[in-house]
């Protein structure tokens, strides 16, 4: 016999398999976006925060210039002392070349000082245009920022030749911003296929591991293992699949069990049938041999063998009467007619009508407890039929020629009690369960088939359990054996139909 195996599962998240495909799906959205948010934030900051402050930086240094350019313009405009211009312009040159700006001073649209322009020779152009306009003009081209203002017939301008402000026009930044963004696109891609790949992971795992469970505990009952069971304890989906595979192998083992008990009662049946029918018969051959070969010369002895082949024959008829209907209480199709009936008045009027043809048989009825008032709902005829076969089991069994079969009948919950014990010798413990059987009897050997087919019992528990009541035997200590009958009480709802 395969021993019960069983196989535990730690209790996960307290939650549905929709519920967790539901939250796996948003976050799928939700944590990308938010991690995609900081990535593009931090390389915001590390690629493009030194050029946002730089040219933060630059703007203001060149708006301060130009408001200190503005005040000394001014200055010159009052005065054209050439010479005092060049001081200063000497001094603001020598305090921001190395910041590459520069003061320069153009007269008739040619520099007149210094005498040498940092200004790249592409930027002339712009320049020039600076010195043909009559207004104040302020230009920033690529990493270049000029300032212009006319003073007399002089046009002095501020040059900044390293200025590096916003542009997006300008091809290195377009360049710069196109890399990161690159960048950008290809971090977010890896950020949400990582992150697809471990919410589904997890999720494959609580999904998988249960079907795996099952799967293992499916090729356990192929293999014949009926006795295993899953214990999973998920409050989820596969829960309920669990309970109902325990509730199927639990099914499936009752029905093994219920199929093998019913093999086993087949072949007791052939076999109890082939035994209780051999004897009879083989006094009916016997008979009938003496009969064709002259043995019975007299009409007396004639007249005998042929009154035993007619009993033996009644034998087999009444045992062929009974497989009949316990054949037909077994599958459910002997007709019943139930009606209410008061069993201590039924009690009463059976034993009474009753006790005249056991007391000639060596058998007692004697009624030592009775119910009053108490109704119940079954089929008269057979339930006095079934109590007969009690009656006619203690008659057969009695150890002694004159036995005493008491009855008793009493109220326990919702049921009636019956209880009929007898004086004989009682049968072994491990009997008791097979006593209702059809055709055993507490006698191995079978050799003593005048005590009847062991139908009687079997066919009483069939009828008891068509008005929904049981049956039992039971030893009594000081010897004999009680037969204990209980049927639901009418009144309270019960009785079979």
């Amino acid at each position: 016999m395969l021993r019960a195996n069983k196989i535990e599962v730690v209790e996960v998240d307290r939650v549905t398999i929709k519920k967790r495909l539901l939250v796996s799906n948003i976050l799928m959205l939700i944590i990308p976006a938010f991690l995609s948010l900081i990535a593009a934030l931090v390389l915001f900051l590390v690629f493009t925060g030194t050029n946002i402050n730089r040219a933060h930086n630059n703007s203001e240094l060149f708006s301060t210039l130009i408001k200190k350019t503005n005040q000394t313009f001014n200055s010159w405009s009052s005065h054209t002392n050439i010479q005092t211009i060049k001081t200063e312009m000497d001094i603001f040159n020598q305090k921001y070349n190395d910041k590459r700006i520069s003061l320069l001073l153009y007269e008739n649209n040619q520099l007149s000082y210094p005498s040498q322009s940092n200004v790249e020779t592409g930027m002339n152009q712009i320049v020039q245009a600076l010195l043909d306009d009559q207004t104040t003009h302020t230009v920033i081209v690529d990493h270049y920022a000029f300032y212009s203002k006319k003073i007399n017939h002089y046009t002095a301008v501020l040059a900044f030749s390293d200025y590096r402000g916003i542009d997006v026009n300008n091809g290195q930044y377009r360049t710069t911003f196109i890399k990161w963004g690159l960048m950008l696109f290809v971090l977010i891609t890896i950020i949400v296929s990582l992150t697809n790949y471990l919410l589904t992971k997890f999720i494959l795992k609580r999904i998988v591991t249960p079907l795996e469970i099952l799967n293992y505990g499916v090729h356990q009952i192929q293999l014949g293992n009926l006795d295993y069971r899953i214990e999973y304890s998920g409050e989820d989906e596969f829960s309920s699949v669990c309970s109902d595979f325990n509730l199927m192998a639990e099914k499936l083992r009752e029905s093994v069990a219920v199929r093998k008990k019913d093999e086993t009662s087949r072949k007791e049946l052939v076999a109890g049938i082939s035994h209780d029918l051999r004897t009879p018969l083989t006094s009916i051959k016997a008979f009938v041999e003496g009969l064709l070969d002259g043995i019975a010369t007299t009409p007396t002895i004639q007249k005998n063998y042929l009154e035993t082949i007619k009993t033996k024959s009644e034998e087999i008829d009444q045992i062929v009467d009974k497989l009949f209907l316990f054949s037909k209480l077994d599958i459910g199709e002997f007709p019943f007619y139930p009606e209410k009936l008061p069993i201590g008045t039924e009690l009463e009027t059976l034993v009474k009508s009753m006790s005249a043809e056991y007391r000639s048989k060596g058998l007692t009825l004697k009624i030592v407890q009775n119910v009053k008032q108490i109704t119940i709902q079954v089929d008269p005829v057979q339930f006095r039929n079934a109590l007969i076969n009690i009656f006619e089991n203690s008659v057969k069994y009695k150890a002694k020629d004159t036995g005493i079969l008491e009855i008793a009948s009493f109220v326990r919950g919702e049921e009636v009690w019956i209880t009929l014990t007898d004086d004989g010798p009682g049968v072994p413990e491990e009997a008791l369960p097979k006593l209702f059987n059809i055709f055993y009897r507490s006698d191995p050997s079978r050799n003593n088939p005048s005590k009847g087919s062991g139908l009687g019992l079997a066919i009483t528990k069939k009828i008891l359990e068509r008005f929904d009541g049981k049956i039992w035997a039971e030893n009594v200590p000081e010897g004999g054996l009680s037969i204990v009958i209980t049927i639901p009480i009418y009144e309270n709802g019960g009785g079979g139909s």
